[in-house]
């Protein structure tokens, strides 16, 4: 009996994606997912089955209400640790993420893409809105954490990333003096961006524009004849610049994220009351 081998193909790569960018190509699949959803339902939102008061339309009602109420397991989890036994926080942030998304669609289905009665319209809106919330927060969270898990981006390592960048600038002798004085004050503004709301707003901005007044300054000044060693140190700059701003925006992100917990969990509270309003409401009349 013959036997079968197999040899790899030559000049074929294995394409292989590091765990934050197959998170990135699978965010970008579910959210075109959804998408497509979203189209196809709004396109067919006169069929029959869809009828929220019998068969499909009904269960996609109570699907998606379930949905919302699952998303409550993940703060829960995140709190208390003696919940250990239900499973990780990233498998529930990641998990709490996707119900966020599959269950407004369901609701839309669910609702026609229609307000109805006041009712209907009251819930539908607060989880238009609470689902709103979600997205700016899953914004918000990307720029403060390493991509969906729970390690928080550490300033003292993006300062340590800095520090490394000036000492190489300063080794190769870029600029004068006032150069590097000017380059170290934009790292003590990046760092110190964090003391405030407000001061990190204000460095938000202003670090961007001193960068770029810098960085102008600095390729009128630098005069070295040597092409390769010019563009290293340029480009070593240009690292410093977006280490400072990557600084600077941690530091506003996670302020604004502070701030945006506080608001949602009050609006998913308002979300669950009216979605219980609109289920007695529908029920009972």
């Amino acid at each position: 009996m013959d036997t079968i081998t197999t040899q790899p193909v030559r000049g074929i790569r294995r394409l292989r994606l590091r765990p934050g960018q197959l998170e990135r190509v699978l965010s970008v699949l579910v959210l075109a997912g959804v998408l497509a959803a979203l189209i196809y339902g709004f396109i067919n939102r006169d069929d029959p089955r869809l009828d929220p008061e019998d068969g499909i339309g009904y269960w996609l009602g109570i699907i998606g209400s379930s949905m919302m109420l699952i998303l409550l397991i993940y703060p829960l989890r995140k709190r208390n640790p003696k919940l250990r036994s239900l499973g990780s926080v990233g498998f529930w942030f990641r998990f709490h993420m996707l119900l966020g998304l599959l269950g407004p669609v369901t609701i839309l289905y669910h609702s026609r893409f229609g307000w109805g009665s006041l009712n209907s319209a009251t819930a539908l809106g607060a989880m238009i809105i609470v689902a709103s919330s979600g997205l700016i927060g899953r914004f918000l969270y990307s720029r403060v954490h390493r991509g969906y898990s729970t390690r928080t981006i550490a300033i003292r390592d993006l300062k340590r990333e800095m520090d490394a960048l000036l000492d190489d600038l300063e080794h190769e002798h870029i600029g004068d003096s006032y150069i590097m004085d000017t380059l170290h004050d934009l790292e003590d503004r990046a760092i110190a961006s964090g003391k405030s709301f407000w001061a990190g707003a204000r460095s938000f901005v202003s670090l961007r524009l001193r960068s770029l007044i810098i960085g102008r300054e600095v390729r009128r000044q630098l005069q070295d004849p040597d092409a390769e060693h010019r563009q290293a140190l340029l480009q070593g700059l240009e690292d410093f610049f977006r280490a400072t701003r990557r600084a600077s925006s941690f530091a506003f992100y996670s302020r604004l994220l502070r701030f945006w917990h506080y608001l949602h969990l009050p609006l998913f509270i308002l979300l669950v009351a009216a979605v219980t309003l609109h289920i007695v409401a529908v029920h009972q009349y």
